[in-house]
């Protein structure tokens, strides 16, 4: 609604004046007896539109106008006056009035005269909503594909298809960098809701923060909050930013928010192998407990083959036997292999064991007639650090097909119970209801089932059930509520607990990273 001041020293004017304008418009008015009054009440009331008289005691019209102008260079001003004097209209000019009225005033010219001006008021907002539309989406486009190239890093993707377009959207020269992740203290997986919004809460003012801090003082691409991390591409140019730099920035960042934060930074590459120091900056992280730690802090540790070899061989009989840290062991694998990055002779061997590995595990889950998988190709294609993510991928797809292939030689008793399990598993079920069923004592079960499948009963039931939970996450937009109440969880602060505690992500974060 257009809000008009109407300033004048005549009590009938400014009674007068406002009625008309009322009747004629949807308006809302504020009048002052005098200029001094006018400044007053323009500072709360901010007017579209002043309406004002040229004589007044004390400050005349001309110099209230000037003050105006030095508030507002925008409000519309309409000059109101007894008196027709060329030096007045001069002045007003000067002062960008929109038109100057004389006294007494013509009903039907005032209406007109407002008219055109809350027209160009109307027509004006009009086009700055829109220019301001057209910023807001501009940035939005810019955080899409800053968002763009941190998921093809992150995810394993060919980014370097799409470089060029990086370069020209985000303005970076993007030839050579290094990669910075920022990871957030996780919360603890009994935290209540109350608590988790306010994490998330400070998480999203600290990532601006680091937005504004980080590109201030050079050409960097920096993510929105991702799985507890943000992540930060620095390029490398003539303002370097230093370890006491990070090291400071870690230090805001627990006194302005609150927050525990562990910074981990790669090595300098060129862009073709940024994605290995995305890489290395985790490994920074995984490796210590230091808030802040560089690839070059890791790397003067030698990493033994011995350890490597005898790792790789637990990984492999933990992946035979079905044993439930078989997701342990491979972090740890995961963890030994980057360590083995930064040097040529090492990195060779790594690979070397890495295609072993997949060797012996995919043959153990070939059946006769089945086509070949072709995944030494896939791994050979990947640049040294993502082959670890694509050996990841396929080794625990294996793990779960494994252990299917293994039910032909379950106790008959194990399989009666599992097809109960697959079938009911989103209802209320214990090892004592599924023993009664299959007619045995639950200790009997307990044993037979965890001999068979590798894990305990809750263990398998707890996998049935966030397996579940993930494919109706990644269909769309689904509650947690639902989806824990639709794979058995009654309690959607459990549901989300467990889903943690299994995947080390929280359901929504896995919804939001399958999108």
């Amino acid at each position: 609604m257009i809000r008009i001041l109407i300033v004048d020293d005549e009590a009938i004017v400014l009674e007068s004046v406002s009625g008309v304008l009322e009747k004629a418009f949807e308006v809302v008015i504020e009048t002052a007896r005098n200029s001094r009054e006018g400044l007053i009440k323009m500072e709360h009331f901010r007017p579209h539109i002043i309406m004002t008289d040229i004589r007044m005691p004390g400050m005349n019209g001309i110099e209230f106008i000037e003050r105006v102008r030095k508030v507002d260079r925008l409000v519309k001003i309409i000059i109101v006056s007894a008196h027709d004097h060329f030096e007045y209209a001069k002045e007003a000019v000067k002062f960008g009035v929109e038109d100057y009225l004389l006294k007494p005033l013509s009903k039907n010219k005032m209406i007109e005269t407002v008219e055109k001006v809350v027209d160009k008021v109307n027509l004006e907002e009009t086009l700055r909503n829109k220019e301001l539309e057209h910023i807001e989406k501009y940035y939005q486009s810019i955080q899409l594909v800053e968002s763009n190239f941190f998921n093809s890093i992150i995810l394993g993707r060919n980014y370097m298809k799409y470089i060029n377009h990086y370069r020209e959207i985000l303005e970076i020269l993007m030839q050579r960098g290094y990669f910075v992740v920022i990871d957030f203290s996780h919360l603890s997986s009994n935290t209540d809701f109350d608590a988790l919004n306010k994490f998330n809460q400070k998480m999203n003012e600290s990532s601006e923060f680091l937005r504004t801090l980080i590109k201030y003082h050079a050409d960097a691409l920096v993510s929105h909050p991702f799985l507890n991390r943000v992540f930060i591409y620095i390029e490398k140019g003539t303002r370097r930013i230093d370890q006491a730099f990070w090291s400071s920035l870690s230090e805001e960042i627990i006194d302005r928010f609150q927050l525990n934060v562990r910074i981990g930074i790669g090595g300098e590459k060129d862009i073709e192998k940024i994605s290995e120091s995305y890489a290395e900056a985790i490994l920074a992280l995984k490796l210590t407990d230091k808030n802040l730690t560089t690839i070059g802090d890791v790397q003067s540790s030698e990493t033994s083959f011995d350890h490597f070899d005898e790792l790789s061989k637990v990984l492999y009989d933990d992946f035979i036997s079905r044993n439930k840290r078989f997701k342990q062991t491979l972090k740890q694998f995961e963890g030994e292999y980057l360590k083995m990055l930064g040097d040529k002779n090492t990195l060779e061997y790594a690979e070397a064991i890495l295609i072993e590995l997949m060797v012996k595990m995919q043959s153990k889950c070939v059946v006769t007639g089945d086509p070949k998988i072709h995944y030494l190709t896939g791994l050979l294609e990947k640049l040294p650090a993502q082959k670890i993510q694509f050996f990841e991928k396929n080794v625990l797809e294996w793990f779960s097909l494994y252990a299917k292939m293994q039910r032909e030689s379950f106790n008959p008793i194990t399989i009666d119970a599992i097809d109960i399990l697959q079938k009911s598993f989103s209802e209320e079920l214990s090892l004592e209801k599924i023993s009664e069923n299959v007619n045995v004592t639950p200790q009997y079960l307990s044993k037979i089932f965890k001999e068979d499948t590798g894990v305990t009963f809750k263990e398998f039931l707890t996998e049935l059930r966030i397996e579940a939970a993930k494919k109706l996450l990644r269909v769309g937009d689904v509650s947690l509520k639902e989806v824990g109440l639709k794979v058995g969880y009654n309690d959607t602060s459990y549901f989300i607990r467990s889903f943690k505690k299994h995947e080390g992500i929280t359901p929504k974060d896995y919804q939001r990273l399958n999108r």
